[in-house]
C-alpha cells in the first residue's frame, strides 16, 4: 500500500495518472481523513494486498474543504481515483454529472443485506444506491446531567416546552446581563444552526423536503412552530450567540441538538466525570412520530476507473468484518474517530460493549427513527441560504414564517434548476 496528497498540483496529478495508467491493478482510494484517522484502513489495505498478489492499493488524502472540487477537477483531467469517500449531500450533483459508478446487483444485494435500513437512504438518490454508507453523525438532545440536577430534574425533557421550562432554570444571567451558563445553545456553523432544524423537523413527522427533492416543506405549520420556538428562546434570554454549542465542554450549556461525533471532545473536556455528566435523550417534540436526522459519508466508485470490479471487492472488504464479534475495517476506522458505520454487523458489536452515550445514538439508527438528511440538490448551498434566514428569525429581525417563506422562494429556484 502506498499514500500520496491527492490534487496537490496539476502536474503532479498527470504524473501520477500516468503512473496509474500503466498499473492496470492499482487501486486509488481518496478520502479526506489524516494520516492518523486513516492508520487502521491503511493496515487493511497491506492484509487485502497480501490476499491478492498483484494488486497495489493507493490512499490519495486531501483536505476535506477541497475534497468535491478535487473530485470534479480530477475527473476532467482524466487523473481521477477507483474509489471516493463522499458526504452524501454531493452524490446528487455527482450522480448527475455521471461521475459514480452504479454498483452492480451483487454488490447492491449485499448492501442492502449488511446495513441497516435508516443509513441506505444516505446512497440513495431517487431510488438508486449509488455506494456503501461509512460515517455516520446522528443527531440527539444532549444534556449537562449535573446543571440538570442542580436545577431539580431528574431527567430530560421530551416535550419542547419541557425544554423551555428547564432552559429556563438552568440560565443564569450576569450582572452586566450577559448569559454565563444557557440553558440551551445554538452554533456558529452553518450546521449547527441548520441540522437541529432539520433533526426537529423530522421529530415532528415532516421531511424538510418533497421525496423526490424538488420542492420544500419549509412553510408548512410545523417547520414555522419549530422555529417560532428557537427564536422565543433568543427573545426570552434564555440562549443568545454567545452562548455557542462549544461552551458545552467547559459546563456553560445545559442542553443541545448535537451529533455523536463531539463524543471525543467532550471526554477529554470532562475526563473520568464524562459518564456522570453527559446525559443523550431523543429530540425533544409536542407532536409528530418523533425522530432524528443522521447524514453519512459513503464509499463510491468512479465510473471511469479501469479497475471496478476489483474495486467492488475492495469495498466490499473493507466494510466486512474478517471474525465474529470484530468490527471490519471501516468499522475500526469509525471506532478510532469516535464515530459510527452503517454496516448492521458493527453496529451490533459496538453495542455490545457501548457505553450509555453511544447506546442512545446507535438506538436512533437501529430503531429506523433515524431519517437521513436531504440529499437534495446543490445542498450546500440550500443550507447556507436557509442559515442565514434562521439567523433572521432568531435574532427578531423577521418573524419565522416570514424567514422561512423568503428563504423557500430562493431555495426552490436553486431546485428548479436541477436535471
Amino acid at each position: 500500500m502506498t499514500a500520496r496528497l491527492w490534487g496537490a498540483t496539476a502536474a503532479l496529478a498527470l504524473a501520477a495518472g500516468a503512473g496509474a495508467a500503466q498499473e492496470a491493478r492499482t487501486i486509488q482510494v481518496a478520502t479526506h481523513y489524516t494520516d492518523e484517522q486513516v492508520a487502521p484502513l491503511l493496515a487493511c489495505f497491506d492484509a487485502y494486498e497480501a490476499e491478492n498478489p498483484g494488486v497495489t492499493v493507493e490512499h490519495q488524502q486531501t483536505a476535506y474543504g477541497d475534497f468535491l472540487q478535487t473530485i470534479l477537477t480530477s475527473r476532467v483531467g482524466g487523473t481521477a481515483p477507483d474509489i471516493y469517500n463522499v458526504y452524501s449531500v454531493w452524490v446528487p450533483q455527482l450522480a448527475a454529472a455521471g461521475t459514480l459508478e452504479v454498483p452492480p446487483q451483487d454488490m447492491l444485494d449485499w448492501i442492502a443485506a449488511s446495513y441497516s435500513p435508516s443509513t441506505l437512504g444516505a446512497a440513495t438518490i431517487n431510488g438508486q444506491l449509488w455506494g456503501i454508507p461509512t460515517e455516520l453523525s446522528i443527531y440527539a438532545l444532549v444534556y449537562n446531567k449535573k446543571l440538570l440536577e442542580a436545577a431539580g430534574y431528574t431527567a430530560p425533557p421530551a416535550t419542547w416546552a419541557e425544554l423551555r421550562e428547564i432552559a429556563q432554570k438552568i440560565t443564569r444571567v450576569n450582572d452586566q446581563g450577559n448569559i454565563d451558563v444557557g440553558g440551551y445553545a445554538y452554533g456558529t456553523s452553518v450546521a449547527e444552526g441548520v441540522h437541529p432544524f432539520y433533526s426537529q423537523m423530522f421529530a415532528a413527522g415532516v421531511a424538510p423536503y418533497a421525496e423526490d427533492g424538488r420542492s420544500t416543506n419549509l412553510t408548512s405549520p410545523e417547520a414555522v412552530r419549530i422555529l417560532s420556538d428557537q427564536a422565543a428562546l433568543f427573545a426570552d434570554g434564555i440562549t443568545s450567540n454567545a452562548i455557542a454549542v462549544d461552551n458545552f465542554a467547559s459546563g456553560a450549556v445545559g442542553m443541545q441538538i448535537s451529533a455523536n461525533w463531539n463524543k471525543a471532545g467532550w471526554q477529554e473536556a470532562f475526563g473520568d466525570g464524562f459518564a456522570d455528566t453527559v446525559g443523550v435523550a431523543r429530540i425533544p417534540h409536542d407532536a409528530g412520530p418523533g425522530g432524528t436526522m443522521l447524514y453519512s459519508f459513503l464509499w463510491a466508485v468512479d465510473s471511469t476507473s479501469d479497475v471496478k470490479d476489483e474495486a467492488w471487492d475492495l469495498l466490499r472488504y473493507i466494510n466486512t468484518p474478517q471474525a465474529e464479534g470484530q468490527l471490519s475495517c471501516t468499522g475500526q476506522m469509525m471506532a478510532g474517530m469516535g464515530s459510527l458505520t452503517g454496516n448492521a454487523a458493527d453496529l451490533a458489536t459496538i453495542t455490545a460493549g457501548a457505553d450509555d452515550f453511544d447506546r442512545a445514538f446507535i438506538e436512533e439508527v437501529t430503531s429506523g427513527r433515524a431519517v437521513t438528511q436531504p440529499n437534495i440538490w446543490q445542498a450546500s448551498e440550500v443550507d447556507r441560504i436557509l442559515r442565514g434566514y434562521i439567523d433572521q428569525a432568531w435574532s427578531g429581525a423577521m418573524p419565522a414564517a416570514d424567514a422561512l417563506a423568503a428563504a423557500d422562494a430562493e431555495i426552490q429556484a436553486i431546485l428548479d434548476e436541477q436535471p
